[in-house]
């Protein structure tokens, strides 16, 4: 008779298994079969009979011969499902959390069902930790409302966060010091997350993201304002995504934040569709009708739009200025392309308004120069 293939189960295994009392050969057999049930050594009538003696060992009393079993086959896709959920329902952490962190087994439907039905942390942090973590588990994490939970999902860089599932964490935990800087940490933000994050955190986090997206930081608290204005423009001044632009100037309209003055610093930045977005945000109309009215040849319709979307009458006919030298000199080259933006700015505006009397056409000038 062939000898079984090394590592599988033989007669002398069994027969050990059977009588030895001892947890340490139990153990040993569950390494040996476990790694042979991985690599597929097994055939049909092995696979039953250890398939049966992997439903006993999930029986066993000493919990050590469990962890270690469960250790050994967190990870195995090839495992009756019987034997992962029951191990997955063991009453003791240190054979249930391996499990529930990373079989691949366990379906959203059961990691759902046990976080809403337990409030054993240990559990929830564990689902927390999976790699990968879809967005329906996420959600229910989330609800969880638990701080270390939400902690623990939002460093979990496997975990699919979308914006709305962000803006729910930023709303219930801003005051949470650890759940933010989790956040913080998490690559690629979306821009309307990183404005929020900076809006309500600390001032040290704050500067940690401007930092990190190379945004501006403040350094007095007079400027305070001013800078976060500026790093917000920032996370937009590469227009191609503009479905990113409107979803930052509807959060900010919508939190009061679409002030005249960032709307008149994003013409002093030259970024024209935030502008464009802003003012017809303001009047409630599409953006689309907006620009016609913007750049309507007669003048007739930006002067309707603008008072429409009650910005400062005083300050219309210096935006009026900005507004055709922005557009002559993006036709021209485009902010992307131009590392004088702010200069070549600066100089046509001031040859654009010579001799003209310009209400605070200085104001535009100095904060041209500000937030370039």
């Amino acid at each position: 008779m062939q000898e079984p293939h090394t590592g599988i189960l033989g007669k002398e295994d069994i027969e050990r298994l059977l009588s030895d009392k001892t947890h340490d050969p139990r153990i040993m057999i569950v390494a040996k079969i476990s790694e042979s049930y991985q690599q597929g050594h097994y055939n049909i009538d092995q696979l039953a009979v250890v398939e049966q003696i992997l439903r006993t060992l999930v029986r066993d009393t000493e919990v050590t011969v469990r962890k270690a079993l469960a250790q050994r086959l967190k990870d195995n896709s090839m495992i009756p499902r019987d034997i992962i959920l029951s191990l997955s329902q063991d009453e003791h952490d240190e054979v249930c959390l391996p499990i529930l962190a990373a079989s691949p087994l366990l379906t959203d439907a059961e990691l759902i069902s046990l976080i809403r039905n337990t409030h054993h942390l240990p559990k929830q942090e564990a689902v927390a930790s999976r790699n990968p973590l879809s967005k329906k588990v996420a959600d229910a994490l989330i609800d969880t409302k638990n701080p270390q939970v939400i902690s623990r999902l939002t460093e979990n860089l496997y975990a699919d966060l979308q914006t709305e599932q962000y803006n729910r964490i930023v709303a219930g935990f801003a005051k949470e010091g650890v759940v933010m800087n989790a956040i913080a940490a998490r690559p690629n933000l979306p821009v309307t997350v990183v404005e929020k994050i900076i809006t309500l955190v600390s001032e040290k986090l704050a500067d940690s993201l401007r930092h990190k997206y190379g945004l501006p930081t403040a350094t007095t608290a007079m400027e305070s304002e001013k800078t976060r204005e500026v790093a917000t423009l920032k996370l937009v001044d590469d227009e191609s995504n503009r479905q990113e632009v409107e979803k930052l100037v509807e959060q900010l309209r919508q939190f009061g934040r679409l002030t005249p003055s960032i709307i008149l610093t994003s013409l002093c930045r030259g970024n024209l569709y935030f502008f464009e977005t802003s003012l017809a945000k303001l009047s409630n109309i599409p953006v689309k009708n907006a620009q016609m009215l913007i750049h309507d040849k007669g003048g007739m319709g930006f002067k309707a739009l603008y008072k429409k979307a009650e910005l400062p009458p005083k300050f219309f006919a210096a935006c009026e200025c900005l507004l055709e030298v922005v557009r002559d000199i993006n036709t021209k080259a485009g902010r992307s392309t131009n590392k004088h933006y702010a200069d070549d700015m600066a100089q046509n505006l001031i040859a654009k308004s010579a001799g003209k009397n310009i209400d605070n056409i200085s104001y535009i000038l100095a904060l041209i120069r500000q937030v370039a």
